[in-house]
């Protein structure tokens, strides 16, 4: 194929037409992304300047939704607090109506109790806080007038050289030492609280001491116990072979006396022992004892309140 051969008019004026579609797809490019400048051939200064605007402004939005976030995090916890004001307003509002009303009960019977010898509003079990001596014992040698000491035995036959209590121990017999219970056996040896009568004298004290926390001796036949930071209750049937007598007494056995009254009415007022103490309850019209068990006794007793299903004394 021979060559075509252009004139120079024509040359220039096919030269135009591309110049001048280079420039209509230019137009239509800046049109299409609304940019003037849309790369760094065009105007590399304009371009990285736009650029750098662009991400300042991104910046900008990211940060712009961070407070929006916060304004609504503070919202919530104004609407929260204002719901916890709403509520602290009405507990103000019941609490005032609760102070401005009556009060809501009346006593309608009083509580009485024997009188705890030695008893105090701290302890009712009245213990002794000093040592408690006993009265002299003597051994039961034949002939002779021994005073008890640490050495004599707590039990055995009379004898002319025998070394035992007068008043000795038998199997069976109990001594309670603030609420530990020792229990006398014929054994000649004693275990925990398990005291035989073989044992002496000073066995017997040094388990009384074990528990007690005091120091006990014997002077001039004289059984001394020691009381310890607790203090001191004795019982059993062992002191008086001993030479001791109880101390402290022990809410076991005694009486608790409620005289109750009624709307118009009185209750016949009831004695009850503590170890059988336990409120009773009305249903329909009917008082109906509870089952007894022994219950704890404090030294504070709260009125019995007027109920619509019955009336209650309550130990507190």
């Amino acid at each position: 194929m021979s060559g075509i051969t252009l004139s120079a008019s024509v040359r220039q004026n096919l030269l135009s037409l591309q110049s001048t579609a280079s420039l209509l797809a230019t137009t239509q490019n800046d049109l299409a992304t609304g940019n003037k400048v849309n790369s760094a051939l065009d105007n590399p200064t304009n371009y990285f300047t736009a650029q750098s605007l662009n991400n300042r402004a991104s910046d900008i939005g990211n940060l712009l939704d961070s407070i929006g976030n916060g304004v609504q995090v503070l919202q919530s916890a104004n609407t929260g607090i204002t719901s916890l004001q709403s509520l602290v307003a009405s507990a103000q509002s019941i609490a005032n109506q609760v102070l401005q009303s009556p009060t809501g009960y009346s006593t309608k019977s009083n509580v009485t109790s024997n009188a705890l010898t030695g008893a105090t509003a701290t302890n009712l079990l009245a213990s002794s806080s000093t040592a408690v001596a006993g009265s002299a014992l003597v051994e039961n040698t034949s002939g002779a007038t021994n005073s008890v000491t640490g050495t004599t035995l707590l039990s055995g036959t009379a004898t002319t050289s025998s070394h035992d209590l007068s008043s000795g121990l038998t199997t069976g017999d109990t001594l309670v030492v603030n609420g530990t219970t020792f229990t006398f056996t014929a054994a000649t040896t004693s275990s925990g609280t398990t005291i035989g009568l073989g044992d002496n004298v000073t066995d017997l004290l040094h388990a009384i001491d074990a528990v007690a926390g005091g120091t006990s001796s014997v002077t001039n036949g004289a059984i001394t116990i020691g009381a310890g930071a607790n203090g001191l209750t004795l019982s059993g049937t062992a002191l008086s072979h001993l030479g001791l007598s109880t101390t402290g007494d022990t809410l076991a056995g005694q009486s608790l006396t409620i005289a109750a009254t009624w709307v118009g009415n009185a209750l016949t007022p009831r004695t009850t022992t503590m170890s059988s103490l336990r409120p009773t309850t009305r249903k329909r019209g009917a008082v109906r004892p509870q089952r007894a068990r022994p219950v704890p006794v404090r030294t504070m007793m709260s009125p019995v309140r007027k109920r619509t299903s019955g009336w209650h004394s309550r130990l507190t």
